[in-house]
């Protein structure tokens, strides 16, 4: 990865402390479990030992924060100095607690905030005594979808390794399955919280189980702690910002930009790729290059379902234009730098692009209208906000927002108010109920109990099955934002929601991961990229998420329907009102093989092979996207290695066999109206360079999958020939339940091969995976 010397960098360390909380993440799942946890932590075991031991227990809980923020090693007794081990000891701290919250992503892997913690954890450098001073407790998130050895498997993976350099745990490791009911992985969260966490906690500072639930009882609380956030007007409005309501970008004026720049860049993936000015890839990141993000026009944005079919499917087309960052002033008249080392190609194939999308006007202006007044009056007024890490707060959500903004800008571009509010946020939220309000105690009651652990049905229920977003939340409980008399004081007895608290409240947008659908070679070549001096296009596969609720509220994705919503225009391109901002870095298929074979022009060698591994691409749904990046990266080679026509027509009976390079097994309902791309699959096979194998699930009378047409074919033994007798490579995508039961067949398959049956047949694929050569990108 271009950026591998930056992160690899050491992070700043924890100070010294009695307990740590850190979290792995890929969606905010993990996060959210370390707020429960630690806001539960403080209104219990540690507020009880505040009020009766230490004053200072509340300094002994450090971290809150994703693992590559600190130096993980550096919690580790053998890091530390002789002197620093003395200071320990006499402050009686030899020990140090981690709790550790880990997701799963991908193919069993860590996600993208552990990667460089996780690196350095398999060093062969450290010794087995490194994290003799540590106990721990881990409490891993997965979704069984995907299988028995994959679920959970990251969590699992770095409680072994801890356990290697000495770590202990003080209690059992907690699972959370994001398909339990009544919460998913926050329902599993409680369980372990009660029955594991909590009594090691209650014994470690001689809290009693009645003392704990007096502290809850004295703590389901008013949430009146300080905001970390300090806002101030610098200027007030004149009561409407139309370039806003318009949907013109706040981010794209002057006064704003570097504002958002320095937030958005915050928000990177951590291995994006870097570029210069002339929007080359860079080996190494320099001066010329940042994190933020890269700035595109949508030049091509159509329906490929059929017209009426229930689902909405879009071929996106992305010209990437500049870095967000960029000198603009610079662009046209700067050439490339001869200084730098970057990449022949903009991207590989296989990789995917990270999203940042906006929420539309109309629903920022709703959520306005269900805010409180003296919030609401504010919208328009430029904003100065600035982040103190020395206020204590259990509700923040993030640390960071453009220092200069509006709100409505804010909640434009930045806040995910789409979002679901996690049971944290509804109990922070019940602070702020007037309880003059007819049904304000209620109201407070009501969200108190939607946030703890008797109340995960009803959770279920209201947040999850009927999606209702922070803007429904608001309208729901009015009693938040109503006064007994707009013109009198507020009510003395209860808290305010001010802008700070608001923006304490609130979730940030992340950006939503897209696999490319294109070929960096193929695609650039036929573009029409010569109209413009710099940049490259990408494409994408999007499915637009929008359905209905049980009782009937309609509901949509945040990142489909912006990507959808978006007119192509590219007359227009200067204009930059639609301008998308990505990122992008390197997917599950980063080791596509793409080596011609020495025998291709042998006119007597009895197949048509053009490469020295064969290809199988088995995916279904939009799964195709990240397969035709792969498959058309390898047309690309055949194509422009051919010295003459002969080459590409000949053993015209080849593609009906097993030994074609590349192979495609596609999945969908019906040929005629979700059949991704099948123009593009039936020309490749027609010009005997592509087997393909369809399953349309709804055209026969027993449904047909991937997983079946891949067993079946070849007479059951196309999946042993290709990996065993012609040694090639096998990529997945799509959803987990069908990359899982695909990769059952595969291992079932192989099986019969081998004496030691499947035991044998999944080493040879973890074998395959190192190196690349069997990759699975899958999702819920």
């Amino acid at each position: 990865m271009n950026n591998q010397a930056q992160d690899m960098e050491t992070p700043p360390s924890l100070p010294p402390s009695a307990i740590s909380i850190l979290w792995a993440t890929q969606t905010g799942r993990a996060k959210a479990c370390a707020r429960r946890t630690v806001r539960l932590l403080q209104s219990t075991i540690l507020r009880h030992q505040q009020h009766h031991h230490d004053n200072n227990i509340h300094n002994n809980l450090q971290g809150l924060c994703a693992f590559d923020d600190v130096d993980f090693l550096s919690l580790g007794q053998s890091s530390l100095t002789q002197q620093q081990q003395q200071e320990q000891q006499q402050q009686q701290q030899q020990e140090t607690i981690l709790i550790l919250f880990v997701s799963t992503t991908g193919d069993a892997e860590v996600p993208a905030s552990l990667q460089n913690t996780w690196s350095r954890l398999l060093s062969k450098s450290l010794s087995v005594t490194h994290f003799k001073n540590v106990k721990f407790a881990l409490f891993a998130l997965g979704d069984r979808a995907y299988g028995p050895d994959a679920f959970c498997a990251a969590g699992r993976k770095l409680a072994a390794r801890l356990a290697q350099l000495g770590a202990k745990p003080i209690c059992h490791i907690g699972y959370g399955d994001d398909g339990s009911l009544n919460g998913g992985v926050f329902a599993d969260l409680d369980v372990w919280l009660e029955k594991e966490l909590f009594p090691v906690m209650r014994q470690r500072f001689e809290v009693a189980p009645e003392d704990v639930i007096s502290a809850l009882h004295d703590d389901n609380s008013r949430e009146d702690e300080h905001s970390p956030f300090e806002v101030t007007v610098l200027q007030p409005s004149n009561g409407s910002n139309l370039d806003l309501r318009n949907g013109v970008g706040e981010w794209q004026k002057v006064q704003y930009r570097q504002h958002y720049c320095n937030y958005f860049t915050h928000r990177h993936p951590p291995s994006s790729y870097q570029y210069n000015d002339q929007m080359e890839r860079m080996h190494e990141p320099n001066e010329h290059s940042n994190n933020s993000p890269l700035l595109g026009w949508v030049i091509v944005n159509r329906r490929i379902t059929s017209k009426g079919w229930m689902q909405d499917t879009r071929h996106i087309r992305i010209h990437v234009m500049e870095s967000m960052c960029s000198d603009q002033s610079s662009l046209s008249s700067s050439s490339p730098s001869s200084n730098t080392h970057t990449h022949t190609l903009p991207y590989q194939a296989g990789d995917v692009a990270s999203i940042l999308p906006s929420n539309p006007p109309s629903l920022v202006e709703r959520f306005l209208t269900v805010l409180p007044t003296r919030i609401r009056t504010m919208a328009d007024d430029i904003l100065r906000i600035q982040y103190n890490p020395h206020r204590q707060s259990r509700t923040a959500a993030n640390p960071s927002w453009p220092e200069v903004c509006t709100l409505r800008g804010l909640l434009t571009h930045c806040a995910d108010i789409q979002s679901l509010p996690e049971r944290e946020d509804l109990f922070a939220l019940s602070a702020y109920c007037n309880l003059h309000h007819p049904e304000g105690l209620e109201q407070r009651d009501k969200l108190i109990s939607l946030s703890e652990t008797s109340g995960a049905s009803l959770y279920g229920d209201y947040i999850i099955r009927e999606k209702r977003n922070w803007v429904d939340l608001f309208y729901d409980f009015d009693s938040i934002r109503w006064k007994r008399d707009d013109n009198i004081y507020e009510e003395p007895d209860r808290a305010l929601l001010t802008i700070s608290h608001l923006l304490a409240l609130l979730p940030s947008i992340s950006p939503r991961h897209f696999s490319i659908a294109s070929s960096p070679s193929f695609l650039n070549h036929q573009s029409s990229l010569s109209k413009h001096a710099i940049g490259f296009e990408l494409e994408l596969c999007v499915a637009v998420v929008e359905g209905t609720t049980p009782l009937g509220r309609s509901y949509s994705g945040c990142c489909s329907r912006y990507l959808a919503s978006i007119v192509p225009d590219v007359a227009d391109m200067d204009n930059g009102s639609d301008f998308v901002c990505l990122w992008i870095h390197p997917g599950s298929f980063s080791a596509l093989p793409l080596t011609l074979a020495a025998d291709t022009r042998q006119e007597d060698s009895g197949r048509n092979n053009y490469f020295e591994t064969p290809v199988m691409c088995i995916g279904a749904g939009t799964g195709i996207a990240p397969l035709r990046s792969l498959l058309f990266e390898r047309e690309h080679q055949i194509l422009s290695n051919a010295k003459d026509s002969d080459l590409l027509t000949k053993n015209g009976n080849y593609s009906t066999t097993g030994d074609t390079d590349n192979i495609l097994i596609f999945g969908c309902r019906t040929r005629t109206d979700d059949y991704y791309y099948g123009d593009e699959w039936e020309s490749l096979t027609n010009s005997k360079r592509l087997r393909l194998i369809q399953a349309f699930s709804r055209e026969q009378e027993h449904k047909l999958y991937v997983q079946r047409a891949l067993k079946e074919a070849d007479g059951g033994e196309l999946i042993a020939n290709h990996i065993l007798d012609r040694r090639g490579a096998v990529y997945i995508a799509g959803g987990s339940k069908m990359a899982r039961a695909v990769k059952d067949e595969i291992v079932a398959a192989l099986g019969t091969r081998f004496d030691g049956g499947e035991k044998d047949a999944k080493k040879l694929l973890t074998k395959l995976k190192r190196v690349g050569l069997f990759s699975i990108e899958a999702w819920s």
